[in-house]
């Protein structure tokens, strides 16, 4: 190969070529992406038929708020913790723990993700939510979501064995999930999103799931006094 002799230019047709190319490519992604998110307001704004009182369909707007708090994180929150004071099988602690930190979890991974990304909430959302958070302003990812598609995957396979309810779960997953576009809370982008994060938030905190050997060492005296 032939080295270039110490002195000669590099051809500065070559590197503004280069760089032209470069411009162009980020330019066209760039394109793409302002495109792709306008679609998606516009799809949003569409899909947004119980936002507010004078919507098509503002009749279902209590009934998706229903569906809102079914899915909030407080009362799921409240939920695992009246679960594990009321178990009496090791066993049942353990689902009881590990759902309560799985929830945890989830805040953690929206919350930080909403803080990163800054995404405004669609413009024909009403902010009457309830318990709210500062990072609850944003939208992307839909907490909901997450904590849907989270939660239901866990109900499935560590909660329920009957395949009715294992079904009424997945209902009420896709219908959380539907409810956050039809309510105006969020783009549908940051629905599917959410979603897509809650599965892969569950498969994560699988790794790190809790034994009952190490749950009930840590709470032998309580479980021994309250449980048994």
């Amino acid at each position: 190969m032939r080295k270039r002799p110490i002195g000669q230019k590099v051809d500065d047709s070559n590197v503004a070529g280069e760089e032209t190319a470069t411009q162009v490519c980020k330019s066209a992604c760039l394109s793409l992406w302002d495109s792709f998110l306008m679609l998606d307001h516009h799809y949003t704004a569409q899909f947004a038929i119980c936002a507010t009182k004078e919507s098509s369909l503002a009749n279902l707007r209590p009934f998706m708020k229903l569906l809102e708090i079914s899915c909030h994180g407080v009362p799921w929150i409240l939920g695992a913790c009246i679960l594990f004071l009321c178990c009496h099988e090791p066993h049942d602690i353990e689902v009881a723990v590990n759902l309560l930190f799985a929830l945890i979890f989830d805040l953690i991974v929206v919350g930080l993700m909403k803080m990163t990304f800054q995404r405004g909430r669609p413009s024909h959302n009403i902010m009457d939510m309830f318990a709210t958070a500062s990072v609850d302003k944003f939208s992307f990812p839909s907490g909901h979501a997450t904590r849907a598609s989270m939660m239901g995957l866990f109900l499935c396979l560590h909660l329920f064995k009957n395949h009715l309810l294992m079904l009424l779960t997945i209902i009420w997953s896709l219908s959380v999930c539907t409810s956050r576009v039809l309510l105006g809370r969020h783009h549908i982008f940051d629905v599917v999103c959410g979603f897509c994060i809650g599965v892969c938030s569950y498969y994560l905190y699988q790794q790190a799931w809790v034994s009952q050997e190490t749950i009930l060492s840590y709470l032998d005296t309580y479980f021994d006094h309250v449980h048994l």
